[in-house]
């Protein structure tokens, strides 16, 4: 059986708001980036709200977001083990997003003290995602300013990367460790194929690891800078099957608008590139990869996505199990 599951992003900061600032951002007073940074720890910080939430909406996985700001190095042992608990008594299984900003994009950086800065950071989130009983933890190949884009550089970046790879994936245990493409901004590991690769390359040293397929990370090479861009092809859902079925434990489901650059639009809305037509053959190609869960990245871009934020929800899941088949 696939799991659905949902990361709530930003859905629902407004709640954990005071009454006042809740309307002021709902007016459009406050912009959303501003909510961002008044609630964003604070949801976070909340998981047995999350899993009540994920049980009312007839989720059966959620996933937490370790980027920064979040509270989750600092949970006690025993908030861990409540989050666990609770999970297991509701059949709620768990990931973890490692952190992708900040210190955490240093996973591939080529001097070794930053890297194993960055890497020292992903294992308190791994430690983390251990105690709370996560079955996976899914991670960002890590980022390069556009002047390391020549060959010589990326050879170099790769290979640092994968000791970072090669040392998590071994820290984690039995955890599933996943590797997600990156949006077109960040320069590197866009391309399908590009984690493939690195995939293959961890795997022959002796990791187990995964590749997380974002498609909504993949449309943004519409917009890939520095002349780079490449269309979004009529029939976009196919590229799932160039990934090796046996790379695949997690997937992510989301869209992204080139026209309006809007990153993560409610899918029931066809906003962008995956129209019902293509949803409905991604749900044929991704059942055959058999992934344990398909996890739902929908974010509110406008304040009226948080308005109707409750139906909204309600809604694309329905459409989404209706496409998927599930």
């Amino acid at each position: 059986m696939i799991r659905l599951g949902r990361n709530f992003t930003n859905l629902f900061i407004v709640d954990v708001l005071p009454e006042e600032t809740r309307n002021k951002i709902l007016s459009g007073e406050i912009d959303m980036f501003s909510m961002n940074a008044l609630g964003l720890v604070e949801f976070k910080k909340n998981v047995l709200k999350q899993l009540d939430m994920a049980k009312a909406q007839g989720l059966n996985h959620i996933e937490l977001d370790a980027d920064m700001p979040n509270p989750y190095a600092g949970f006690t042992k025993e908030e861990r083990s409540a989050i666990r608990k609770k999970a297991e008594d509701n059949d709620i299984t768990l990931s973890v997003h490692l952190s992708y900003s900040g210190i955490g994009s240093g996973v591939a950086c080529i001097q070794k003290e930053d890297r194993q800065k960055a890497v020292e950071l992903q294992k308190l989130y791994i430690d983390f995602a251990k105690d709370i009983g996560a079955k996976h933890v899914n991670m960002h190949p890590g980022t390069a300013p556009f002047y390391m884009s020549s060959p010589i550089w990326l050879e170099k970046i790769e290979a640092a990367l994968i000791e970072s790879v090669l040392e998590l994936a071994e820290y984690g245990g039995d955890i599933n460790f996943h590797i997600e493409n990156n949006v077109s901004f960040d320069t590197l590991y866009v391309e399908p194929e590009d984690i493939i690769r690195l995939v293959g390359k961890c795997r022959k040293k002796g990791a187990e690891v995964y590749f997380n397929l974002d498609i909504g990370h993949w449309f943004t090479r519409a917009l890939a800078p520095g002349g780079n861009a490449k269309p979004v092809p009529e029939h976009p859902e196919e590229i799932m099957k160039t990934i090796p079925k046996e790379m695949v434990k997690e997937l992510h489901l989301n869209d992204f608008v080139p026209k309006t650059f809007t990153f993560h639009p409610p899918l029931h809305l066809t906003e962008g590139p995956l129209q019902k037509e293509n949803l409905i053959a991604y749900g044929k190609i991704v059942r055959a990869l058999e992934p344990e869960v398909i996890i739902l990245e929908t974010a509110a871009k406008v304040k009226e996505y948080l308005v109707q934020r409750n139906e909204l929800v309600k809604e694309e899941l329905e459409y989404v199990k209706e496409c998927l088949a599930l």
